[in-house]
């Protein structure tokens, strides 16, 4: 009995939370044209590693811990795009090797397309620089894509767990243009808030 009340709790909950979203126009969209979004998302993520260079491969893992902040225009209804920012802190294991840590930023641009049902999907490039002290420079980029979904909990603020795979690269000139390449999906959990542009409809005789 109590399992089925709290299934039902849970159904009611979520079902506000699905009412709570961007309608009041005769447009048939969930977000707006001319909106905008503003928000980030934290995540989490185990990666393997291959080093390649003129000597043997190396191999290993890296735990990694990200925040990004997005702001995004709606060029079209449901359509987004706009500029990320992005800190990666990251501890690694390599074979054979000390384990070491470090603390990446990169920035870049991203889209997003809304369903009416609230799936998303989003695509973002970014790439960055990082001077570690006593070390050489190390050129960044990443390709990152997936899919989320937005849960309205009021008409302007949404929370969104997203499943993200990513393409990350550094590649450091000063060794021979050493390159480290890493592939993987994370978990992400983020919160954005949406400033919807007001329509005013005028009825005609």
């Amino acid at each position: 009995m109590k399992k089925l009340l709290y299934l039902i709790a849970f159904l009611l909950v979520f079902t506000h939370a699905r009412a709570q979203e961007n309608r009041g126009t005769l447009v048939p969209a969930k977000i707006f044209q001319r909106s905008v979004m503003v928000g980030g998302s934290v995540s989490g993520s185990y990666k393997r590693i291959n080093i390649t260079s003129n000597s043997e491969p190396i191999t290993g893992h890296r735990q990694q811990y990200d925040m990004d902040a997005k702001v995004g225009y709606f060029v079209l209804s449901d359509f987004a795009v706009g500029l990320k920012g992005s800190v990666y802190h990251y501890k690694e294991k390599m074979a054979d090797q000390i384990p070491t840590q470090a603390t990446n930023i990169l920035a870049g641009p991203f889209v997003r397309y809304y369903l009416n049902n609230g799936v998303f999907g989003e695509a973002s490039a970014a790439v960055g620089i990082n001077n570690r002290p006593n070390a050489s420079k190390t050129d960044l980029m990443e390709y990152r894509g997936g899919v989320g979904y937005a849960i309205f909990i009021n008409p302007k603020i949404a929370v969104e767990p997203a499943l993200m795979f990513s393409y990350y690269q550094e590649k450091r000139p000063a060794e021979g243009n050493r390159k480290l390449t890493e592939w993987g999906p994370s978990v992400n959990v983020g919160l954005q808030v949406y400033l919807f542009r007001e329509r005013k409809f005028h009825l005609t005789r």
